[in-house]
């Protein structure tokens, strides 16, 4: 048997009952957001967001920033130590 004859009929079409995954439902209990209110200006909308965000907990852009100031502070700072105290001690 040649690899023609493998290739020669093509596979039956997948039913479409066969590609459909059920997903149980779920209420969405987290708290929504206010609608924004209607506004001429954009930065009248952009300044009551940000007010209304301004004393919330710190978001995930807070923490990444937190995180890498330590990852990248600890070795720096352990590369200035060793050096302090390769300048400091004679030979």
């Amino acid at each position: 048997m040649t690899n023609a004859d493998d290739y020669a009929q093509l596979p039956e079409r997948p039913r479409a009952d066969d590609l459909v995954v059920e997903v149980p439902a779920f209420e969405d209990d987290r708290p929504q957001p206010e609608p924004a209110p209607p506004a001429a200006a954009p930065e009248l909308v952009a300044a009551t967001d940000f007010a209304r965000t301004s004393h919330a907990r710190p978001s995930i852009r807070r923490t990444q920033i937190r995180a890498g100031a330590w990852i990248a502070g600890v070795p720096i700072v352990a590369l200035a130590v060793i050096a302090v105290v390769q300048i400091l001690l004679p030979r």
